[in-house]
């Protein structure tokens, strides 16, 4: 008797809010490279905001591989479809003040911003955008080998009423002076500093 073949899945048969949890842990940026183009339904569940509520673009090799330009784009395309949703986000070496502004003015329940090696962010211009779109929501701010002064930095803090969390990693323009100074202004604010002396304070 000849062996029979199981039966395959057709993945395309999945309802949505099964393959938008699939691309929730598949990640932002898998899911805007090609799982959702798969197929007409797969584009529909990657169009659903659930879906973009955390976008990650730190640790993601494609970070490394493709131009500034093209992952500035792809950031956009996630945000646009939270739909106003996002909450979290992270981008490493390509993010711009204009993308900062981008996600600033369509994301009011941003929760979470991390940003790493991302150089010549928080200028003056986007500091008066913030103002004007305060991050009101915005509880955690995480900076990692960020090119960023005191003041560009008080007038974005100044702008997150509810900020609880600070993460400065080898911001040097920051000084120890800078440090206290920030602390006694900001008391709400937990602040965390690491230089490469492996020195952590709090």
């Amino acid at each position: 008797m000849d062996d029979v073949a199981p039966p395959t899945m057709d993945w395309s048969l999945l309802p949505l809010d099964a393959l938008s949890l699939i691309f929730v842990r598949l990640g932002a940026v898998d899911v805007l490279m090609g799982a959702g183009l798969v197929c007409h339904s797969w584009l529909m569940a990657a169009k659903l905001p659930e879906v973009w509520r955390s976008i990650d673009m730190d640790k993601h090799e494609v970070v490394l591989l493709k131009g500034d330009g093209v992952l500035c784009q792809m950031a956009k395309a996630a945000v646009d479809r939270s739909d106003g949703q996002l909450r979290e986000f992270a981008g490493r070496l390509f993010v711009t003040d204009e993308l900062i502004k981008y996600i600033v003015e369509r994301s009011p329940s941003l929760t979470t911003l991390r940003l790493v090696s991302c150089f010549g962010v928080f200028s003056k211009q986007l500091a008066n955008v913030i103002k004007e779109s305060p991050l009101l929501e915005l509880h955690s701010l995480e900076l990692e080998n960020i090119d960023l002064i005191v003041r560009k930095l008080t007038a974005v803090l100044e702008s997150c009423p509810v900020l609880e969390v600070l993460g400065l990693q080898y911001c040097f323009l920051i000084g120890s002076n800078d440090e206290h100074a920030l602390r006694a202004e900001f008391t709400r604010i937990k602040i965390t500093t690491l230089k490469w002396d492996n020195e952590c304070r709090d």
